[in-house]
């Protein structure tokens, strides 16, 4: 976790634990370089606006209102980290006017990757029990029928009653395997 504060009059970092510089790969005099404009330039820019919101609720919070936010951070090797933020203005103007504010910082990058691949992976589930239900579930439903319609009397062998038997415990089988899978995809 990091710790940083940030003057709102200026743009710019006033101070920092040193663990956003190991999370970001940044030394202190480029990490204080780029915050310049509350770290615009290596924000992803799809995470721009939220920036942009927090710093204006900022602007406008009540004394000891924390601002949550999770915005992806470009590292010094041009990838992103997925960073938690909890700001917090420590200083105001006599107007009450907020003037330095500071933030808390913990890298949640592992946590949002487990998240999508989680999120994957419950697709491919409905997937599977999609398949299960419609594309499986029914020829089932077909050889099912067919074979009682095998049982009547014009089909009747020894040797037929012997397969007709055969099949229909093996389908009633995959039948039971079916509904197991669906229950346990639901």
């Amino acid at each position: 976790m990091a710790f940083g504060a940030i003057d709102l009059v200026d743009d710019t970092l006033i101070y920092s634990s040193g663990h956003a510089e190991k999370i970001l790969d940044y030394s202190k005099e480029k990490l204080k370089e780029l915050s310049h404009n509350y770290f615009e330039s290596i924000i992803h820019p799809d995470d721009l606006k939220t920036s942009e919101e927090v710093i204006s609720r900022l602007r406008t919070s009540r004394v000891g209102e924390i601002i949550e936010c999770t915005l992806r951070i470009k590292n010094s090797n041009g990838s992103y980290r997925h960073l938690f933020i909890r700001d917090i203005v420590f200083e105001r103007a006599d107007d009450q006017t907020p003037v330095k504010f500071s933030s808390i910082v913990q890298d949640v990058t592992e946590l949002v990757e487990m998240e999508m691949e989680l999120r994957e992976k419950v697709e491919a589930i409905k997937k599977i029990s999609y398949k299960n239900s419609h594309e499986l579930r029914a020829p089932v439903a077909n050889i099912i029928g067919l074979v009682d319609l095998l049982k009547t009397d014009s089909f009747k062998t020894e040797y037929n009653e012997k397969i007709f038997r055969l099949l229909e415990e093996t389908v009633k089988k995959l039948d039971e395997v079916i509904h197991e899978i669906n229950d346990l995809s639901n």
